[in-house]
C-alpha cells in the first residue's frame, strides 16, 4: 500500500484508480506525452515513443500526476477522447477517437 497527499486533485476518478502505463514511463521515466480518456472509462498514460513503447503496467493515476503535476491541464478529458503534446509544458491537442467496431458488425452477414 501507498498513500498521496495533493493539496488539489483535478481528475474525477479517485487518485487510486489504476491506469495504464508503460514501463518506459514508469520505470524508465520517459514523459507522458499522450493520454487516452477511454470510451469505458480507463485512463492510458504514454510516452511518445514509436518503435518500441515498453510493456504495459497498471498504475495508480495519483503515482503519475505526482511526477507531473501539468496532467491537471487534461484531467477533463472526456470519455473517448484522448490528447497529445510535443513536449512536458507544451500545448495538449485533444482529439475524439474514433468509435470502436461493435462485434455485431463482424459477425453480421450481407
Amino acid at each position: 500500500m501507498h498513500s498521496h497527499q495533493f493539496d488539489h486533485w483535478p481528475f474525477a476518478d479517485a487518485h487510486n484508480t489504476a491506469s495504464f502505463s508503460t514501463t518506459k514511463v514508469v520505470r524508465e521515466h520517459l514523459p507522458v506525452l499522450m493520454v487516452s480518456h477511454d470510451a469505458d472509462g480507463a485512463w492510458q498514460f504514454l510516452d511518445a515513443s514509436n518503435d518500441e513503447p515498453g510493456e504495459a503496467l497498471l498504475v495508480c493515476m495519483a503515482c503519475i500526476y505526482e511526477r507531473d503535476q501539468s496532467l491537471e491541464q487534461i484531467a477533463d478529458l472526456p470519455l473517448g477522447w484522448s490528447a497529445w503534446r510535443q513536449e512536458v509544458g507544451g500545448t495538449w491537442e485533444r482529439f475524439e477517437n474514433p468509435p470502436e467496431d461493435d462485434d455485431e458488425d463482424a459477425d453480421s452477414t450481407d
